[in-house]
């Protein structure tokens, strides 16, 4: 990898000799006189103060801590004055020096001849000051929990014992923890009794709520991007230019990352500060060559990423053994690209430019392995993807219509090599599969964990060609016509079975458009274009290429079959027969018991992905798309100008019983600017943004045969089926319409915002406010079923399970004011006197934070990090004086 600063300052020495050896070597002109050079420039310092430190306030602008910061802008250039011979000219700009936006660029060269310059820009994104967590060693890779940690627990049952405790995160909510709770353990002695914690159980709550609450720390979630420039520009003579950059930039800081473990048997997840410490460099490269009637030009383009941070290593805070977990970070990558393009003139009216690529993307990092994985067949992945592109255009004008012709070639071919990865699930002890031993009749080998999974090296190969004709009907109008066709064709070359969902989609677009001059006052356009995608044949069964055991017999089948041979045989898709609870025989049973989904271990796959029959996944179901386009620009008066228009998009997704349904958008928009005097201007607008996306599912749950519930047997609540009896439910788990659901998420987003500005002699003020309100609405029609946790033996009562209707999450509303003021007074001549204020304010609710809260919503396997929605108030004030020389 290439050091940061290093390669920096070598490439601009380079840079700068090669420009000089590729300039011709006539000799040097006399140093112009004085009066010939220029010098001038401008510089602001001054002080402000932020009233309230807030990280969502500054997330981007530097502004995220109280008190006093430095103003510092500077902008200097010289060189040769324009009335001269001399082509010299440099210049030096810095902005935000005294924030973590700050950014410095100086350049200089000969007009005509080369050009070098150099950058530096920092960035400092402030995710949250909220966030806190009880482990050490945050801005680190290794997270441990302090030494007086106790695995939080909560009063509980068990089969014999009324007087347990489990472990859940909701044990650090104390007034949960002395709450009474019913004993619904079969085989308790109190089964079905609400009982109050006895002093043993409590002492053993408390105690873990008295040692791990201290422990919770804030920890500031940031994360900084540095980056440095390096350009150089040669003009070797009228026909030939080289240019040359390099750009190299560290990324590092701590985000959040959800993660799970199941050391505990169950899945227990927390969010870990994860550390970033990555550089990447990017070096171009391009020669140019130019004549009268085209221009041909060749580069080389180059990205070499770096992460510093192999892994993440944190301890499961359900355990008391401390067990470490670990999650491996991105890897390293290097991407090399050549490409080149040229640009033709056949005649005054007629222009072709075609332009082509070839590039290498490699990876090659060792694999983190451990005895969660006991099958990895290479130490690394030696992962190769070659890509390739072609484009041309060619455009005419014939008499009054204006042609374009374009074709578009893309080509992305994954060459990695095709393995078998056995592993087991987030840090869960690895178990052999009977289903798979090793033997004569398992050519891949004994499955020895609860996955054996193949990589799937995905390619895709696109086709595109365009044409368009333009024509004015009138001097003052034009309509525009235009087609255009794709073809996306999948593939995942060495696997052993097609793993596209869609092998190949065809997209059609017809497109129209209307501008118009009405008047000397009124501009018009409308744009409208109808795109339709067509997959000719949905995969269901693509996933199988990630469980190369679904094409081994397991040792339970009979005759040889394999999970595919007898789907296919049987015309079954994974999601298996259409029907309800059957007792299964022979390998019916081994693949779909009961008429279920494909059993998991019938494909050595812990993980079930099978799909319901009519899902379709989004970027590949047949759409039909509507897209409209309009505005209307009034210059009312010399003083007043409106301007406006009204946008629609509609997407909705034809062949899909489940998954995205529809997907419309309306935006509406309008602002106005009027001059009210000659040194006074107002302006003002106003938008409204309507997203609406409508989603179909199924929480379908296995069919089973039984009948009743601790004796109970009623259903209550299940308008949506004719089931009445619980056994007739589990009988049809699988086809219950009632486990049916659809959401319907809305998002409307009003924003409004006034500007003044208004000159004097000496005094210049501006105002500047935007206010935006916006809801995020989630509508569910659905529900699911809950068993009666009252339905115990010796309690009167029938019915077993309730259907519990969804219902609307809570709306999420985000109401944001920034207001900006502003005063320039002139002092004397180039001197001058700046003062800024500036408000924001944010007011912000939303449901997901409820579960990070340690409180009556902490979920029992998540610990809690007390992160809050955003809501600040922030007054910043400033004052600088500018000079200019």
């Amino acid at each position: 990898m290439m050091p940061n600063v290093n390669i920096l300052a070598i490439a601009g020495l380079l840079l700068w000799s090669s420009g000089a050896a590729a300039q011709p070597a006539p000799q040097e002109p006399a140093p112009p006189a004085p009066a010939a050079r220029l010098a001038s420039g401008t510089v602001d310092i001054g002080a402000g103060d932020v009233s309230t430190g807030s990280f969502k306030a500054g997330e981007y602008n530097g502004l995220q801590k109280k008190g006093a910061f430095l103003i510092g802008n500077v902008d200097f250039r010289g060189g040769g004055a324009y009335d001269s011979d001399n082509a010299y000219r440099w210049r030096v700009r810095g902005t935000d020096l005294g924030l973590h936006t700050r950014n410095i660029t100086a350049e200089a060269g000969r007009q005509g001849r080369y050009r070098v310059m150099f950058g530096y820009d920092e960035l400092l994104r402030n995710r949250s000051d909220s966030y806190q967590t009880p482990y050490l060693g945050a801005g680190t890779n290794t997270l441990t929990l302090p030494s007086t940690w106790l695995v939080p627990l909560v009063p509980s049952s068990t089969a014999t014992n009324n007087r347990s405790t489990s472990v859940s995160a909701r044990g650090l909510v104390p007034a949960i923890d002395g709450a009474p709770y019913i004993d619904t353990q079969t085989g308790s002695p109190t089964i079905g009794g609400l009982l109050t914690p006895n002093a043993a159980q409590l002492a053993l709550v408390n105690a873990a709520v008295s040692a791990d609450l201290p422990l919770f720390h804030g920890v500031h979630l940031s994360t900084k991007r540095t980056r440095y420039d390096a350009a150089f520009t040669a003009n070797i003579n009228k026909a030939w230019t080289l240019d040359a950059a390099v750009r190299t930039e560290n990324k590092d800081g701590i985000r959040p990352m959800g993660t799970v473990s199941r050391n505990t048997g169950a899945d227990i997840s927390t969010i870990i500060p994860d550390l970033i410490d990555t550089n990447t460099s990017q070096v171009t490269a391009s020669l140019i060559y130019k004549r009268t009637r085209g221009s041909a030009q060749a580069g080389y383009y180059g990205s070499f990423f770096n992460n510093h941070v192999a892994s993440m290593n944190w301890q499961n805070w359900a355990t008391t053994t401390g067990t470490m977990n670990q999650m491996s970070s991105a890897p390293d990558n290097v991407f090399h690209q050549i490409n080149g393009e040229g640009r033709y003139s056949l005649t005054r009216a007629t222009r072709v430019v075609a332009s082509g690529s070839y590039a290498r993307n490699t990876q090659n990092d060792p694999f983190l392995v451990d005895v969660f994985t006991p099958v990895v067949p290479v130490p690394s992945l030696d992962g190769l993807v070659v890509s390739s592109a072609f484009n041309a255009t060619l455009t005419s004008r014939v008499r009054k219509v204006n042609l374009t012709g374009a074709y578009h070639f893309a080509d992305r071919d994954n060459r990695t090599a095709v393995h078998i990865f056995q592993f087991s699930d987030a840090g869960e002890t690895p178990t052999a599969s009977a289903s798979f031993p090793s033997g004569p009749n398992n050519p891949l080998g004994a499955v020895l964990a609860q996955n054996a999974n193949a990589n799937r090296p995905y390619s895709y190969r696109s086709n595109r060609a365009n044409v368009e004709a333009a024509y004015p009907v009138t001097k003052d109008q034009w309509v525009t016509g235009g087609y255009d066709f794709e073809r996306f064709s999948r593939s995942c070359p060495g696997s052993w079975i097609d793993c596209a969902d869609a092998g190949v989609t065809n997209e059609n677009r017809v497109r129209a458009a209307w501008r118009a001059a009405l008047g000397e006052t009124v501009n018009a356009r409308i744009d409208y274009s109808y795109g339709a995608r067509r997959a000719p044949l949905y995969n269901d069964n693509a996933f199988l290429a990630l469980v190369p055991y679904a094409n081994v017999s397991p040792a339970q089948a009979i005759g040889g079959a394999t999970a595919l041979s007898y789907m296919l045989d049987n015309g079954y898709g994974p999601w298996g027969p259409a029907l309800g609870f059957t007792a299964t025989a022979g390998n019916a049973n081994v693949f779909f018991p009961s008429n279920n989904a494909l059993a998991n271990a019938a494909y050595a796959n812990n993980n079930r992905i099978s799909e319901i029959r009519g899902l379709r996944r989004y970027y590949v179901s047949d759409r039909d798309r509507h897209r409209v386009r309009s505005s209307l620009d009034w210059q009312a008066t010399s003083a007043l100008s409106i301007a406006g228009g009204i946008d629609f998009t509609g997407d909705d997704y034809l062949d899909a019983s489940y998954g995205l349904q529809s997907s419309k958008g309306v935006d509406v928009h309008l602002d106005g600017t009027y001059a009210l005097t000659d040194n006074v201007s107002a302006s003002a607008f106003y938008s409204f943004d309507r997203q609406r996306n409508i989603t179909n599912g199924n929480s379908y749950t296995a069919n089973s045969n039984v009948t009743n519930v601790n004796g109970f047997t009623g259903l209550s609540g299940n308008a949506c089926d004719s089931y009445t009896t619980l056994q007739q439910r589990n009988n049809n788990n699988k086809l219950d319409p009632c486990l049916d659901w659809s959401a319907n998420m809305h998002d409307r987003v009003h924003t409004v915002g006034f500007s003044v500005l208004k000159k004097a002699d000496r005094l210049t003020l501006s105002s500047d406010a935007v206010y935006a309100r916006a809801r995020t609405t989630y509508d569910v029609n659905g529900g699911n079923w809950a068993n009666n946790p009252l339905a115990l033996p010796g309690v009167t009562g029938t019915i077993a399970a309730y259907f519990i209707p969804a219902t609307p999450l809570p709306v999420v509303t985000t109401n944001a004011l920034d207001l900006r003021l502003s005063g320039n007074y002139t002092v004397r001549a180039h001197q001058s006197l700046r003062l800024i204020y500036a408000y924001m304010r944010l007011r912000s609710a939303d449901w997901a934070y409820d579960g990070m809260q340690i409180g009556d919503g902490t979920p029992s396997g998540v610990l809690p990090t007390n992160e809050t929605p955003f809501n600040y108030g922030v007054h910043v004030v400033g004052v600088s004086y500018v000079i200019a020389f």
